[in-house]
């Protein structure tokens, strides 16, 4: 996506100010545009009430994604250029079922285009015939889910220690729109630590799995269903996708504070042989941040990170509240 600029706007609330269990609701809005033309924008709310028994998140956007990925081809370069244009929303509400265990249902709809229009002419019907050689097409998915999880985390936005997962299959279905029949699910687990006062231990295992028709977009991206840094969000992609990383948070003087972090993981299962190019078996990396704590109220940290991979890999992340 290159350099970008743009906002993010948050509005914390408490659904009932009596409600002393329930963490703040959240409701905020990003949008982003960057040198290449790419753009973000989405709305998105998070709701806890009832002393924390039901947990509720609504969000949708749109953007544009310009896309100039190369890779190594046994020895040979292969690029493609092309724009992914999507629309989504999803909506989840999860209720507290036992202790801190949660169960719940969701929507996820995405309508996606691709277009080839960002590169040279012969970029552009090398990426078109690519593209069609391997079945990658416009598509639209929608599906209904669940989502067990669990939480015992002291706070949702800034935890220094508990332990939380979730998992959550999908069912992409005809009769729910989609025009792809597969099942879709992903997980994500994370434990925080307190080593000190101002020290935490954050791990963090995510990733998931697909089967039956999986159309491209339905893939498990690298660096957008987990929260490993270092990688273009959608440059590995596959059927199947694990991640784990850690990392150490150090608030080193009143509101400043800084991290250190790493991980690998692995994308893979792709059918046809021209997307094996997608797949990697070891994607690692390692970075540092800064952090600064704009809400010691909510807790709300701004962060800067650098991180790196292989294959040339690396990236600037400016955002809200911690990667995870």
């Amino acid at each position: 996506m290159d350099t970008g600029f743009g906002g993010l706007g948050m509005f914390f609330f408490k659904v009932d100010k009596e409600d002393s269990a329930s963490p703040p609701s959240l409701v905020s809005l990003y949008a982003i545009y960057t040198t290449n033309n790419s753009y973000i924008f989405t709305p998105f709310g998070r709701f806890f009430w009832n002393e924390d028994k039901n947990r509720a998140s609504i969000g949708m956007g749109t953007l544009r994604i310009n896309n100039d990925f190369s890779y190594d081809d046994q020895g040979n370069d292969l690029r493609l250029v092309y724009s992914e244009i999507r629309n989504f929303i999803t909506a989840e509400y999860s209720r507290k079922i036992m202790g801190d265990f949660y169960l719940g249902a969701l929507y996820l709809g995405t309508r996606t285009k691709y277009k080839f229009d960002q590169g040279s002419d012969q970029e552009n019907d090398f990426t078109r015939a690519f593209f069609a050689q391997n079945g990658i097409a416009d598509n639209f998915v929608s599906s209904i889910g669940l989502n067990l999880s669990f939480d015992n985390r002291d706070y949702p936005y800034y935890p220094t220690r508990g332990f939380t997962f979730s998992i959550r299959p999908k069912l992409n279905r005809a009769w729910l729109g989609s025009d792809n029949d597969y099942i879709d699910t992903d997980y994500k687990f994370s434990y925080f630590n307190s080593l000190q006062d101002n020290l935490i231990l954050a791990l963090n295992i995510s990733g998931g799995f697909a089967s039956g028709d999986v159309p491209f977009d339905g893939y498990q991206n690298y660096g957008v269903r987990n929260s490993l840094r270092g990688y273009e969000a959608g440059k590995y992609k596959g059927r199947n996708m694990i991640a784990s990383q850690a990392e150490l948070r150090w608030r080193f003087y009143n509101q400043w504070g800084a991290v250190v972090f790493g991980g690998t993981g692995s994308v893979w299962g792709n059918e046809n042989n021209g997307e094996e190019e997608f797949e990697r078996t070891w994607l690692p990396s390692a970075g540092l941040g800064l952090r600064y704590m704009v809400s010691k109220e909510k807790k709300i940290n701004v962060r800067l990170d650098y991180a790196i991979g292989v294959d040339g890999n690396q990236g600037l992340y400016f955002g809200v509240m911690e990667a995870f």
